[in-house]
């Protein structure tokens, strides 16, 4: 914790940083499909892997991710597959030849929009230090 102007300030790293519904539209779906273009995963190992590949700088709650996947096979983009059918115990999902198109879509969408964050952030830190 630091000081500034006569009161305390924690210094923290942020937690988002994208808005909320570039997140939702964007980032979330386009990083679901990357990850069950990979290989077939289930809820919390999308959640830890969007954690490992964003370096924990976006918040990634079930309550977003879920419903997501959800949507995610209603729209016939992903698939999903329950592990043990009988005990309905974890969900697989992989993506679909409709999931393939979708995410060529958002990728191709989202990559203008992240470079112009990069560079922000870059021209930031070149002219706060140098």
């Amino acid at each position: 914790m630091g000081k500034a102007a006569g009161r305390s300030v924690e210094r923290t790293t942020p937690k988002d940083i994208f808005l909320s519904e570039v997140k939702t539209r964007d980032v979330f779906p386009l990083l679901i499909l990357h990850i069950v273009r990979e290989e077939p995963a289930y809820g919390n190992s999308i959640m830890a892997r969007i954690r490992e590949i964003c370096a924990g700088t976006m918040s990634v709650s079930p309550n977003t991710v879920y419903p997501l996947l959800r949507r995610l096979e209603e729209k016939g983009y992903v698939e999903g597959e329950w592990e043990r059918p009988d005990t309905r115990s974890r969900r697989f999902y992989k993506i679909t030849g409709r999931g393939e198109e979708k995410y060529a879509e958002i990728k191709g969408r989202f990559e203008a929009h992240l470079l112009r964050v990069s560079e922000a952030i870059e021209s930031l830190h070149r002219e706060l230090y140098g």
